[in-house]
């Protein structure tokens, strides 16, 4: 066995048992105790730094790996493998910097998914090296020249080569992108998603307000009734124009959360707004802070959903005042008030930029 073989099986080792198989759990990444000391820049940065390094390596050693060229490149080889696993150290050893309490559970959470989704793709690409290796073995102990390869090996080989740096590759796009938007940027990205699902919301009332009804006792269409059956209610159906009348109050109970829900969306998008433009620069919320708006602009599209359903299910029986859309009407105007509550108290430091949420909460709740 060459010296060059030996380095490289040295090191695919070393990857396995120092990284891929040590840190194979969300748990095992955290028990790691914090070591590296940062000077001039931060962890973010740092990551988003490893995460470029990672990928150009990725793609170095992938090319060098080629099955027709890995074995008259075995020093290059072994030198970008050295490399890689350097950066593979300072990768993990820059992870437990993110659990000392100044980064929410939703960074926390895509961190370490994206750590691991990264160390499974090492995993593969020791497999494949692994490979490499022997195939060089085999033919050194046959007495067989290195040669090229054929084309089925070549497509055989190349094709779980390319597996694994994919892998790599979109593990490190996604920690360069958690990296780049950071707490307040991925916090924002969510809240969008929010404000879009609350605007699909308010699309389904306005179609409905356009033309009023209330919904039949199977508005899923899965009743087993024979075909002249159905016939005859859609010209039953026909005759009545919509079938029941709307209940009285019904319009005006969604005329009423067609105007809550633009206001709520108004809540979402200027919030959105107010931290993509660095509103919060320098004045970070708290993880804390962070996590419960993070829980509460998605409690308000689940409650959201769970009170316009329920009305419309209600049918010819809604009544405004029926205690289960009392509640979650509630329940819907309690969490709108936590989270600007939140908000009021971010921008209490700065009267001018908080005058908007002041203004929203006085017009949404008077």
């Amino acid at each position: 066995m060459s010296e060059a073989i030996a380095t490289i099986k040295t090191l695919v080792s070393s990857l396995r048992s120092d990284f891929v198989d040590a840190f194979d759990s969300r748990e095992k990444l955290h028990l790691l105790k914090p070591k590296t000391k940062l000077k001039d820049s931060t962890p973010a940065a740092e990551l988003i730094k490893l995460s470029q390094i990672i990928k150009a390596q990725t793609t170095k050693i992938g090319i060098i790996s080629h099955p027709a060229k890995f074995h008259a490149n075995l020093d290059a080889a072994g030198k970008e493998l050295k490399e890689f696993s350097n950066t593979i150290f300072f990768l993990v050893s820059l992870v437990p910097l993110f659990y000392q309490g100044k980064f929410p559970k939703y960074f926390i959470d895509l961190l370490d998914s994206n750590i691991l989704g990264l160390l499974n793709g090492v995993s593969g690409f020791c497999d494949d090296l692994d490979q490499l290796v022997s195939s060089h073995n085999a033919m050194n102990s046959s007495d067989i020249t290195p040669g090229p390869s054929t084309q089925d090996e070549d497509d055989s080989s190349g094709s779980t080569r390319l597996l694994s740096v994919g892998k790599i590759w979109a593990s490190c796009d996604l920690l360069n992108d958690i990296g780049t938007n950071g707490n307040l940027g991925l916090l924002n990205k969510r809240i969008q998603i929010s404000a879009k699902l609350v605007t699909d919301t308010l699309n389904e009332l306005e179609e409905w307000l356009v033309e009023p009804h209330v919904e039949t006792d199977d508005p899923f269409g899965i009743g087993s009734g024979s075909e002249d059956e159905e016939n005859e209610l859609e010209d039953e159906d026909n005759d009545a124009g919509l079938g029941e009348s709307v209940p009285p109050g019904l319009i005006g109970y969604v005329q009423k959360w067609q105007n809550k829900l633009k206001m709520i969306r108004l809540l979402l998008s200027s919030f959105s707004k107010s931290i993509a433009s660095n509103d919060y620069k320098g004045k970070e919320p708290s993880a804390q802070q962070l996590d419960k708006l993070n829980d509460l602009h998605a409690l308000i599209v689940e409650e959201t959903d769970e009170l316009i359903s329920t009305t419309f299910m209600a049918g010819q029986d809604f009544d405004a005042d029926d205690d289960e859309i009392i509640e979650l009407a509630s329940n819907l105007n309690t969490t709108v008030r936590q989270m600007v509550q939140i908000i009021k108290n971010l921008n209490k430091s700065d009267e001018k930029k908080g005058k908007w949420i002041q203004v929203w909460d006085t017009k949404y709740f008077s």
